[in-house]
């Protein structure tokens, strides 16, 4: 209701406008004075106005740039209105934002220098002083933070400071626009690049420097982050609903052609609907996904382009390894699975059958693992061995909004049911969901997490000591294999110990990926140099452009 209502007072504005525009134009007549040109003019500004508006099916939960709650929704807001050292393209190139540049001699100690005409949106400097800001407080142990920074030299296996601790001993500060990072241990330079250099946002330290680290994430700052160093600015944030943002006319990059970008939030057939209409200009990846089933439907709007992007980060169960500790039962339910009838019938073939996270075009892909098959028979005979209860009855949690994947999701429990599992369903919006399975409440959820450059990254979750983790999982192997994937920094190296990793998690099933679809790009032909992409979408927003009828 509340976008609706939003609506309206934008047409009351406007009518608004036109009222006080006409008045004046009057008023000047009966004085037999010339109009004043000034309301004219801002009628004129109005219709110029470029706004674009994305569509996404699931909401931000947050817009804290250090504490993303690894939320892809919310990705996009604050990757408008936060720049990180680098970005990336729609190729995993990483490109220079804030850093100038980024050396290392001995993969060890990175040097980084800053961009000197970066500035906060403010007129601020960005200089080392925010970065050594950031890093202190987001590292603070009362602190909470998405930043996987172990790897420095001074953080505990958190990636955290030690109690008491203020200073981070892998941090040298060499002047306003240099400083260096330095490694436990040699590192490839991948995971520098994509941990801190792409993933780390920063905070504003002339406006939050008086801030008491516990009481961080309550501070108004992140209902309303008004000064940031991004392309845009913030406008406004209405949460489940939309979220607002302007041109940064002080970005260094250049200003925005595009004076605001609306994102907003609505139901999968709603998306395909407003696509059509011109409402909306163009969907999002991961979280804006337009259903493949209604692939003929969209090709036939004259007003967009469509296009499909290859095979994505899969659709993924997570299983509560506390509460489901046999693997024998996850191979159950792998082998219960009709994935082929879900990519075939349902996805129209255009999808790929993977069991692992790393979509089949990464390079570390381990393609010498066949996915578990079909069949329901080996699915009862493992059960009957593991000796399952048929009066339990299993916590299925499924987010709404992807209409596919709910749609999948209802597959699966017919295909649990088929052999004798016991499904209680709980769908919820997203942002309730990711609250429910990080407090345990669910035996088995399905989500789609983000894609990553570096490989380290898909497997942050199966480590035994991670907080954050929905799996619970606990296996000395992998946390050894995982620890020898951070550290290795030759290539051909890093592949068998990926390989293996995967090999070992396919083995113990701890997640399963379901399918790997082929997702729709969808784009206004009004929009110009942006379009929807699985990596890099935002990366030069500054230069999009739309045309005004």
């Amino acid at each position: 209701m509340k976008r609706y209502k939003r609506m309206g007072l934008l047409i009351a504005s406007a009518i608004a406008t036109l009222l006080i525009a006409a008045c004046s134009q009057s008023n000047d007549a009966n004085e037999g004075a010339p109009a004043e040109p000034k309301p004219q003019a801002t009628t004129e500004e109005a219709q110029a106005e470029k706004k674009l508006t994305i569509g996404i099916v699931n909401a931000p939960v947050t817009l804290n740039q250090i504490n993303t709650q690894d939320n892809s929704a919310s990705l996009a807001p604050i990757g408008l209105l936060n720049d990180a050292l680098l970005d990336v393209t729609d190729s995993a190139e990483f490109v220079p934002k804030l850093a100038e540049s980024i050396e290392t001699t001995d993969k060890q100690t990175f040097t980084v220098k800053l961009r000197p005409d970066a500035k906060w949106n403010d007129g601020t400097p960005f200089t080392t002083a925010d970065v050594a800001f950031t890093l202190k407080l987001a590292l603070h142990p009362k602190v909470e933070t998405s930043f996987k920074l172990s790897f420095i030299e001074g953080l505990n296996d958190f990636g955290k400071l030690e109690e008491g601790v203020t200073e981070i001993a892998g941090l040298r500060i060499i002047d306003p626009h240099t400083f260096e990072i330095k490694a436990k241990t040699p590192i490839d330079p991948l995971v520098f690049n994509e941990r801190f250099g792409a993933k780390v946002y920063y905070l504003p330290e002339h406006l939050l420097k008086d801030v008491n680290p516990e009481q961080l994430s309550t501070h108004p700052y992140f209902q309303k982050p008004e000064v940031t160093n991004g392309p845009y600015r913030f406008a406004a944030y209405e949460q489940g609903q939309y979220v607002e943002v302007t041109k940064n006319d002080q970005y260094y990059l250049g200003a925005p052609k595009i004076d605001t970008i609306f994102i907003k939030v609505l139901p999968a057939a709603n998306l395909v609907a407003q696509l059509q209409t011109g409402e909306v200009h163009m969907n999002s990846l991961p979280v804006g996904l337009v259903p493949i089933t209604d692939y003929d439907k969209v090709k036939s709007f004259d007003n967009v382009n469509v296009t499909s992007a290859a095979a994505s980060e899969p659709a993924e169960l997570f299983f509560n390894i506390e509460k489901l500790p046999d693997k024998k039962v996850r191979q159950a339910i792998a082998y219960a699975l009709n994935r082929p009838l879900i990519v075939e019938q349902l996805l129209k073939g255009q999808a790929e059958i993977i069991d692992g996270g790393i979509p089949s075009g990464h390079p570390y892909f381990n393609k010498d693992i066949a996915p578990y098959s079909y069949d329901p028979e080996k699915a009862k005979q493992l059960l009957q061995e593991a000796g399952w209860d048929p009066n339990r009855k299993l916590a299925f949690l499924i987010p709404v909004g992807n209409k596919v994947r709910e749609q999948a999701a209802d597959i699966l429990v017919q295909n649990l049911e088929a052999v004798g599992l016991k499904i209680d369903v709980q769908k919820y919006d997203f942002p309730t969901l990711i609250d429910k399975v990080e407090k345990g409440e669910h035996d088995i959820t399905i989500f789609t997490r983000d894609y990553y450059i570096e490989p380290s990254l898909y497997f942050t979750t199966y480590k035994s000591d991670d907080p954050e983790s929905v799996i619970r999982y606990n296996n000395p192997v992998v946390d050894e294999l995982i620890a020898q994937g951070e550290q290795e920094i030759d290539e051909a190296k890093r592949h068998e110990i990926y390989d293996r990793l995967q090999e070992v998690l396919h083995e113990d099933v701890p997640t399963l990926a379901v399918y790997s679809e082929k997702r729709l790009q969808v784009v206004s032909k009004e929009v110009l140099g942006g379009r929807p992409l699985n990596l890099g979408t935002f990366n030069n927003v500054n230069e999009w452009d739309l045309t005004v009828k």
